[in-house]
Parts: structure tokens; C-alpha cells; sequence
């Protein structure tokens, strides 16, 4: 078995991953990166990196004399502690380390340096291989792991809509500007919910707290009981992707009214029902209230879906076969 360094973490993934390899029987270094002037705001966070790479040379040394099989570095900046261990390294993207970062010539010079010298660079939502043109040789995309334990398990899949939930923060990347519009003309269904969480939260509570009840984010462990509550969720408007929160209530069984672009996911479309706007969504959500036939069967399918994505095994079996040459696994 191998000898892996995983090196940072962002969103918890590198802590999964790590908890995988070593059920697999690989020997794992979980190593995390000194953050001084990562919260700092430009021009001075621009003048701390100096200071910054100083403090990576212990790591970069630990690297080198580590005598690691494979290194695995999470977040494309952070990949230079790589380049200056002078080893092979795989780099892993998570989302603004690439569409943000690269707006910024500092951390654009970085990145490239990083994504030259790296042995393969892993993305985790489709929509960020746009990003990485130039690279198609070495960028594969790897689906964030999701916990199920919890989350999928078995309920009895909705046979009406009458109690419907907006999954989403509430935040103007999230398009719930074009969510909220919709749920005024649908407060006859019956019970409407949506997260006090995000920037705009108190906002859409004053403008709609008469038709949309409010409630506080709920910790992990509690999420699929309380997706279960609901017969239908709306998830985000604007990214065209699936995000953790829309990839959870496929994941308990709970038929997804979200913005999809369907040439990302090619190979396996998610079973959502496609929405871009308030006319979609009431269209959606009318055509569900009469198809009890149809919310069974995408509730079946959206959990097969996930498992076949974004299940601890399958995320398992797409790090082993990157990092040791194998043919990805087929869904």
C-alpha cells in the first residue's frame, strides 16, 4: 500500500479522503499549511505571500524527505508548496481558487506555476473545467464525497406537493432573486420554507415572510431528517451545477426543482426538473402536484444518482485510479 500526504484541507474533503485511503490500507500524513495573511485584505496580503512561502519551506522539506508515494495538495495556490518540494504532486481546485483567483495577477502567476508542474489537477464541479483550458491533459474531475450515512436513509417518496422547501443560501450567486418571485403565486400549495442563512436572508424575510416561513440552518447530522419533512425542494438558480445542498435532497429521496446546464454532466444527467426563472419554477411545481407518479420516480432516481457520484466508494475508487494509473471506474 502507499504512503500519501494530503496537504490542507478545504470543506472537510481532505479529511474524508483521508479517512477512505486509510480504510483501504494506505499509510496517510494528514499535513495542514501555516495561514498567516490568508485573511488579510489586499494590497497587504499581496506583500505577506513572500513571508508566506517562507513559512511552506518547512512543509515543502517534510515533502521531499518524506519518501510519499503519491502528495495530494488541496487548493490551487497552496499546490506551490509542491513545486517548491521538488516532488511530484497532484493538486486538487475547489471553486474560487480558480474563477476568483485568476482574476488576480499574483495568484494567476502562482496558479499556472502550480497547474505546470503538477502531475494532475483535480476539479470538483464541472463547471470548473472552463478554467482550465490548456490543461485537458492532467484536469480530471472528482466529485466531492458526500456522507449518506444519514442523509439517504430509506423514506417513502413523495405522493403530493404540499410542503416545499428552497435548499439554497441566500446569496445573489444562488440566483434566489428568481426563486422568491415564484413563491408568492405558489403559497397555495400549502407550507413554504426557506433558510434564514446568507447575506440577502433578512431581506427576503421582510419581503416575504407573509407566504415563506424562515428557519435557522440545522447542523449536518440533522440535515435528512429534516429534508424528509418536505415533498419537494427548490435548489439554486443561477451556476448550473449541483452543489452539496442540491446533491443532499437528491440524496434523501426529495424531487429537485433547480438551474441545470445539462452539457456539464454528459455522461450521467442528474434527475432534476430544470428551472431558470419564477415562470419555470410554478410550472415545475404545478405539473409535480398533479404526477404523483413522476415525484416516486425521481426520488428513486435521484438517490441511485448520488450513489453512483458522490458516494464515499465511488470517490474512493476515482482517487485510487488517478493517483495509481488505473482506469477511472465506470458509473
Amino acid at each position: 500500500m502507499a504512503r500519501i500526504a494530503l496537504v490542507h484541507d478545504v470543506a472537510g474533503v481532505a479529511n474524508v479522503q483521508a479517512e477512505l485511503l486509510r480504510g483501504a490500507g494506505h499509510d496517510v500524513d494528514q499535513i495542514d499549511l501555516p495561514d498567516l495573511g490568508a485573511t488579510w485584505r489586499w494590497p497587504v496580503k499581496g506583500a505577506a505571500l513572500p513571508l508566506r512561502l517562507a513559512a511552506y519551506l518547512p512543509t515543502a522539506k517534510r515533502l521531499r524527505q518524506g519518501s510519499y508515494d503519491i502528495i495530494h495538495v488541496h487548493w490551487l495556490p497552496h499546490g506551490v508548496v509542491g513545486v517548491m518540494s521538488g516532488c511530484e504532486f497532484f493538486v486538487q481546485a475547489h471553486g474560487s481558487d480558480l474563477h476568483l483567483n485568476f482574476s488576480n495577477p499574483i495568484y494567476r502567476w502562482v496558479s499556472r506555476r502550480v497547474l505546470n508542474r503538477a502531475r494532475k489537477v483535480f476539479y470538483v464541479t464541472p463547471n470548473l473545467r472552463a478554467y482550465l483550458d490548456g490543461y485537458a491533459d492532467k484536469a480530471q474531475y472528482l466529485p466531492n464525497p458526500v456522507d449518506l450515512r444519514g442523509i439517504a436513509q430509506g423514506s417513502a417518496a413523495p405522493t403530493q406537493v404540499s410542503k416545499l422547501l428552497v435548499f439554497t443560501r441566500m446569496d445573489p450567486v444562488k440566483g434566489v432573486d428568481r426563486i422568491f418571485p415564484a413563491l408568492s403565486r405558489l403559497r397555495h400549495i400549502g407550507e413554504i420554507t426557506a433558510l434564514d442563512w446568507g447575506p440577502l436572508a433578512k431581506d427576503f424575510a421582510r419581503g416575504y415572510g407573509d407566504a415563506v416561513r424562515f428557519v435557522k440552518p440545522m447542523p449536518h447530522s440533522e440535515i435528512g431528517e429534516f429534508l424528509r419533512q418536505f415533498d419537494c425542494v427548490i435548489g439554486q438558480m443561477r451556476q448550473g451545477i449541483l452543489s452539496l445542498m442540491e446533491i443532499e435532497a437528491l440524496a434523501s429521496g426529495r424531487p429537485l426543482i433547480t438551474a441545470i446546464d445539462w452539457s456539464l454532466y454528459p455522461q450521467d444527467p442528474p434527475p432534476v426538473v430544470a428551472a431558470r426563472g419564477a415562470d419555470e419554477i410554478v410550472e415545475a411545481v404545478e405539473k409535480l402536484r398533479h404526477a404523483p407518479g413522476e415525484l416516486a420516480g425521481l426520488s428513486r432516481a435521484g438517490r441511485d444518482w448520488v450513489f453512483r457520484n458522490h458516494s464515499y466508494k465511488h470517490h474512493l475508487e476515482l482517487l485510487e485510479a488517478a493517483y495509481f494509473g488505473a482506469p477511472p471506474p465506470h458509473n
